[in-house]
């Protein structure tokens, strides 16, 4: 640029800052786009990996409800009546609760024919689901069998046992006979083999969308490492291209200027050849031009280190934070927050209602767990936030956790958490600290999930 202003010195200072400043403009905009895309990208990921785990909850409640009903029915065909005489019916209430529960086979293979899923994990679903209705005819079938030796009440937790037709043979056989066929029912080769095939199954699937996820994930981790490799280098070009034009307006301003006072304070006239007028404009551009470039420096910052829904520092501020900490001697403690049920608000009632509700999420943890003078609470990403207590005692952390409850109860929400402590750094490490915040938080998460009937 330099010497491009020594050979064209006859050009105008307009048309030489002209085109750098459509050039900036241009990396400007290409700077936000790029911004903006890396954002979208990281949301999409999280938002894929949140749909990717309600996939593998509900594909594992085929399971876990395959194994309570096999159980329960298990429980009455073994011991039919009590100690004192009474029948068992306990067992069959749990068996009809469950029963109606949605996540049956059929009803999670249908859902699961809606989803993108790999045709493998879904063939490997369907397989479970046939085991699993065997096993479903099965216990009908003994619970049939069961009921002729000892009839059971017409009560309305009963009311949804599955009904099965007996056979005349099956009728007319006695006592002992009934009851044995209900056992070989639900303890034979045959029940066995397939109740060992649904958790085969279900865990070939689950592993499957694990796997099939990955290979999304770093494809998509992929684009985001191009995308920021061209941030990068659209900020070096921001900042070579702003450096030379200071160097060059340094070079073709302050100089002329510094002569300009030398001729001034000399009491010589001035070279109107100079155009003092232009040298004048020249520093209005030169003073814009580092307005600017400190604009777009405090932009950066801002962009890189603040999440802008919640106002609160991101992950790449979580991990500056975590490298001030690296050689401090106090007690620490992680926090992991993962908000519940943001997929259904969002599917129910919209967006902008899901971005009301990682507000509230930001503002409970926050209004609990933010330490005077510091930026501990962070949002790691998608709906997921983090922070970092020091100096704190588990007596105080459990005060700030039973806040914490109080605070969700206020506001309505649900999130889950997890936190790991340690009286010092020495011992530990940060990343096994969130390993295991991370572990509990997803272990209450399951819970909170498991309990739900809607």
């Amino acid at each position: 640029m330099i010497i491009f202003m020594e050979k064209q010195k006859n050009l105008s200072t307009h048309a030489v800052l002209l085109p750098i400043i459509i050039i900036l403009a241009l990396l400007n905009v290409g700077e936000v786009y790029l911004i903006q895309a890396v954002n979208r990208e990281s949301s999409s990921l999280s938002k894929a990996m949140q749909v990717n785990n309600d996939h593998i909850t509900e594909a594992t409640s085929l399971l876990a409800g395959t194994s309570l009903l096999a159980e329960t029915s298990g429980n009455f065909v073994i011991v039919p009546v009590t100690g004192n005489g009474e029948l068992n019916i306990s067992p069959l209430i749990a068996y009809s609760e469950e029963i109606v529960k949605d996540r049956r086979g059929d009803q999670i293979l249908e859902r699961f024919q809606e989803y993108e899923v790999g045709e493998k994990a879904l063939a490997l679903l369907s397989d479970a689901v046939e085991s699993s209705n065997y096993m479903l005819e099965a216990q009908a079938h003994a619970i049939a069998l069961m009921r002729e030796i000892y009839p059971l009440p017409d009560i309305p937790p009963l009311a949804a046992l599955p009904s099965y037709e007996l056979s005349e043979e099956e009728l007319a056989a006695s006592e002992e006979e009934k009851a044995a066929a209900a056992r070989m029912l639900l303890w034979g080769t045959d029940y066995g083999a397939n109740k060992q095939n649904v958790s085969q199954s279900v865990n070939a699937c689950v592993e499957m969308m694990q796997r099939d996820f990955s290979s999304i994930a770093a494809k998509t981790n992929q684009h985001l490492e191009a995308l920021k490799r061209m941030l990068w280098l659209v900020t070096l070009s921001n900042i070579v291209i702003i450096s030379s034009t200071f160097v060059m307006l340094y070079l073709q301003l302050v100089m002329p200027l510094d002569s300009f006072v030398k001729l001034i304070d000399s009491g010589k006239p001035l070279n109107d050849k100079n155009g003092l007028e232009e040298v004048n404009l020249l520093a209005s551009a030169y003073n814009d031009l580092l307005r600017r470039r400190d604009n777009l420096d405090d932009i950066l910052r801002s962009a890189a280190k603040t999440d802008p829904l919640t106002n609160l520092p991101n992950r790449y501020g979580y991990e500056q934070y975590l490298l001030s900490l690296e050689n401090s001697k106090a007690s620490m403690a992680v926090f992991l927050f993962d908000v519940n049920y943001l997929k259904r608000t969002n599917d129910r009632e919209g967006h902008i209602a899901g971005d009301k509700l990682l507000k509230a999420a930001a503002e409970s943890i926050t209004a609990c767990f933010l330490l005077d003078g510091e930026e501990n609470c962070f949002r790691y990403g998608g709906d997921e936030f983090t922070a970092v207590i020091k100096d704190a005692s588990e007596d105080e952390l459990k005060e700030r956790i039973g806040r914490f409850e109080e605070e969700q109860k206020k506001r309505n929400i649900s999130i889950s958490w997890g936190y790991a402590f340690t009286e010092t750094l020495q011992d530990t490490s940060f990343k096994a600290l969130q390993e295991e915040a991370d572990k509990r938080m997803y272990e209450q998460k399951e819970l909170t999930h498991a309990g739900r009937t809607d």
